[in-house]
């Protein structure tokens, strides 16, 4: 076989997980599920093993833009004012050292703050009255569908930019809604984006997950001849055949804790490991 097609390396599917390979994440769940905690868990993570931090695009209303809850973490973040500004972030991102990973919390209110007055800006093909008031018509969702599209993939470069010294982890937050039949039962469960890119979305991303509930029954800490029922959250990676999750790189667990630096460990590693020692034995 040869090494080159067109001026491009041939490479094989075997290999194309590296130590060089970063985490390119769409996280969705609902309102107070844990994203952001879980997205400040990335942040340590980077610390821990990169000596680099996360920068958090904080796209949420308010003081803050949504980083309230994890105000006890020091996490560094920048609070865009317009879409202008976000497309200067990225750009930026792609040529600093500072930070080794970046992540957006939440894409599905930087849509409905950012996105939606830019689709407002264009002449609409229906021409309701209740557009004049910001409700969007269909050719708005494929405005905004298309810029979402535009700016996951600008971030989405950055996992793989050809300097390994640039590249990021990515981590993208979106709240998620359900689609129903005629009868209200549930068909899908994805994440809030405009249009088409709501299911296009999870197609762009390298893993995509979700956040649920589950219960079990365990000894009581303090009475161990009690049983307690407890609640916990978990990273869900793999479909249940209504919620919209995968994971290509078949690193991370069905279902996982909501911490980067234990997922990095436990999992992660060890496949990077296991990819260089196999590599070593071919030699």
């Amino acid at each position: 076989m040869t090494n080159s097609i067109g001026g491009l390396q041939i490479r094989t599917t075997k290999n194309v997980i590296t130590p060089d390979t970063k985490i390119c994440m769409l996280l969705y769940a609902p309102n107070k599920f844990g994203k952001t905690t879980m997205m400040a868990s990335l942040d340590t993570m980077l610390q821990k093993f990169f000596g680099t931090r996360l920068l958090d695009i904080a796209c949420e209303p308010g003081e803050g833009g949504g980083t309230m809850s994890i105000q006890e973490m020091d996490v560094p973040f920048v609070v865009p004012q317009n879409l202008n500004d976000i497309e200067k972030i990225i750009a930026e991102l792609g040529t600093s050292t500072q930070f080794g990973g970046v992540a957006m919390d939440s894409s599905s209110e930087m849509v409905k703050r950012f996105l939606l007055p830019y689709a407002l800006k264009f002449p609409s093909r229906e021409r309701t009255p209740t557009r004049d008031a910001g409700v969007p018509e269909r050719s708005d969702y494929q405005t905004m569908g298309e810029k979402a599209r535009e700016i996951f993939n600008k971030l989405i470069n950055l996992t793989c930019h050809p300097d390994p010294k640039l590249r990021k982890h990515l981590l993208v937050t979106a709240c998620e809604k359900e689609k129903t039949d005629d009868r209200g039962n549930v068909l899908q469960i994805q994440p809030d984006l405009p249009g088409a890119m709501a299911g296009a979305a999870t197609a762009m991303f390298q893993t995509v997950a979700g956040i649920a509930i589950r219960t079990s029954v365990e000894n009581n800490p303090s009475n161990p001849t009690q049983k307690i029922r407890v609640s916990r959250r978990v990273l869900l990676t793999h479909a249940d055949g209504v919620r919209i999750v995968g994971d290509r790189t078949k690193v991370f667990p069905a279902e996982g804790p909501l911490d980067f630096v234990e997922l990095w460990e436990k999992h992660w590693l060890p496949r990077i490991a296991d990819i260089q020692a196999k590599a070593k034995g071919g030699d």
